[in-house]
């Protein structure tokens, strides 16, 4: 009697462990819900593949206005969009290998498929050249600073390195429960990660305020600035830090992957927004001067002997105003033309 209910209470407390484990964390054969495994995958999927259509878009825009830019800036693009595709394609045929090929086959859930591994590659070098894309524009906006851009680039190259170690010995893992063994090298890639996209932000948005001249048009450009490259650069560094936290509150699921499948993709929208912010930047700055124009430049009077005493007045305060804006727009060239060609179209 007493071994029978041992062996129910053993039978019960392995039911309950099983269902605690994610379905690609368990035995061969065992039942559980998909909804932190496999389900957050394809939402991952999904999400991305709407960033995907986003950078495309932007990349048509790109392509259509900024036709006479350097090559290399186009080839840059280039590069950026196919590793973009690239991935986009290899998450794509996990989830269809997992749900549509080896539907209603529990046991295939346990085994890693090649192309959850390889996607990892695109990614890293889809940020690893947006994050070299900006180290360099620090370089320049920081009069050449050495020990920061080094910095920058210690964290962006050791981000690489770790990534590409990662897909090597993911490849040698037979199932999920063996990605388990290398969980810390996982969150130090995250952990790289948000310290480079902290760092450039941060660098980027000291500079700007740091530059302001006092004139409104540069000022306005560089605020604006500011707050764009604020707004990108928190997106790949909260996504990041999604997929770090997931990892630590819960090792033993895939939701990290929710924010993995999507951190390529802001980064390649990141590089197309600031590329092709400049001509809107610059767009609306033009706008303030043909308002202050109007404003500056005082109405001539005319007397009543037919004279127009303030003429000279205007004249100066016109010259004034030139010389001003020249000025003006001397540094706020500068400072967008670093995140694009000064010869190219809108700069």
């Amino acid at each position: 009697m007493r071994l029978r209910v041992h062996f129910q209470l053993h039978s019960l407390f392995s039911q309950v462990f099983a269902m605690m484990l994610p379905a690609t964390l368990q035995s061969p054969g065992e039942q559980s819900p998909l909804d932190n495994t496999m389900g957050v995958m394809l939402i991952g999927v999904i999400v991305s593949a709407v960033l995907y259509g986003v950078s495309i878009g932007q990349t048509l825009y790109y392509y259509t206005t900024y036709s006479k830019d350097a090559w290399y800036l186009k080839l840059l693009v280039a590069t950026t969009v196919f590793f973009d595709t690239l991935h986009l394609i290899f998450i794509t045929q996990t989830m269809y290998h997992y749900l549509i090929l080896n539907y209603y086959k529990p046991t295939a859930l346990t085994h890693i498929v090649w192309s959850v591994v390889m996607e990892a590659l695109p990614t890293g070098v889809t940020g690893a050249l947006v994050q070299c894309f900006y180290t360099y524009r620090v370089y320049h906006l920081s009069k050449k600073s050495i020990v920061l851009t080094g910095v920058i680039l210690l964290l962006v190259i050791g981000n690489a390195g770790c990534g590409t170690g990662w897909v090597i010995l993911a490849m040698f893992k037979k199932s999920y429960t063996g990605l388990l063994d290398i969980n810390a090298l996982t969150m130090t890639i995250n952990a790289l990660s948000v310290g480079a996209d902290v760092l450039i932000s941060l660098s980027l948005c000291i500079i700007f305020q740091t530059s302001k001249t006092g004139f409104r048009r540069s000022d306005s450009m560089l605020t604006k600035l500011t707050i764009f490259f604020m707004n990108t650069g928190l997106a790949t560094s909260m996504c990041a830090i999604g997929s770090l936290v997931s990892l630590a509150a819960s090792p033993n699921s895939l939701i990290y992957a929710l924010w993995y499948f999507c951190i390529g993709r802001l980064y390649a929208n990141s590089l197309l927004a600031a590329l092709n912010a400049r001509n809107i930047i610059r767009g609306r700055t033009e706008d303030v001067d043909e308002i202050s124009l109007q404003t500056v430049t005082p109405m001539s009077h005319v007397s009543s002997d037919g004279r127009t005493p303030n003429i000279s007045i205007r004249i100066d305060t016109r010259q004034q105003y030139d010389a001003e804006m020249a000025l003006e727009r001397k540094e706020a060239s500068s400072m967008v033309g670093c995140f694009g060609i000064s010869k190219t179209r809108g700069l």
